[in-house]
């Protein structure tokens, strides 16, 4: 039985779906092949009696007991985990949802792979290629000041986009706005 082969629930639900989703397409003999292997491998969910015995079941009547579940129904729950996923850790381009994605991009991305990545003084006085690095992408804050200028002064370059982020000119139009005339002013 599934159980006895240290098989979780979790696994054997996953084999079903798939030959399930494999039925419906162009892998039909693929999905007759999975479904014997299963039965003959005991890889699928076992059926309790009503003592509490586990029983091996047959594909057919596995079928026969989830009529709810559509054989598309993986291709459904792999439609919802991008736009889920996209919510608690946003992907570099929103919107592109593959199975297939790495870094950024991958569906099996976490919240603590990209957190807020602070540089070291030291990274700031490498340089790669006569250039100092780019700044990573998963940097949210401006590089402080203080590393960036002794970085140049041992390097003698620095990137114009450390010694002056995009977010300073944000910085500056809101100082304009506030500094500038508040109502009209005839000079």
């Amino acid at each position: 039985m599934a159980k006895s082969r240290n098989i979780s629930l979790l696994l054997t639900e996953l084999y079903y779906l798939i030959s399930r989703f494999l039925t419906t397409g162009p892998c039909r003999s693929a999905a007759e092949v999975l479904a014997s292997e299963l039965e003959e491998y005991q890889l699928l969910p076992c059926r309790l009696d009503w003592q509490g015995n586990e029983h091996p079941r047959s594909y057919e009547d596995l079928v026969a007991a989830n009529r709810h579940i559509a054989p598309d129904h993986l291709m459904q729950i792999c439609k919802q985990i991008g736009p889920i996923l996209d919510k608690e850790v946003p992907s570099c381009v929103p919107g592109v949802h593959s199975l297939l994605g790495t870094g950024r991009q991958s569906l099996l991305r976490t919240s603590k792979d990209y957190g807020n990545v602070r540089r070291k003084g030291s990274s700031f006085a490498a340089l790669h290629r006569g250039r100092p690095p780019e700044m990573h992408l998963t940097c949210k804050d401006p590089p402080n000041l203080v590393e960036v200028y002794r970085g140049r002064e041992l390097t003698g370059t620095q990137r114009f986009s450390t010694v002056n982020p995009v977010s300073n000119y944000q910085h500056m139009r809101m100082h304009r706005r506030i500094l500038g005339h508040l109502s009209a002013v005839y000079c």
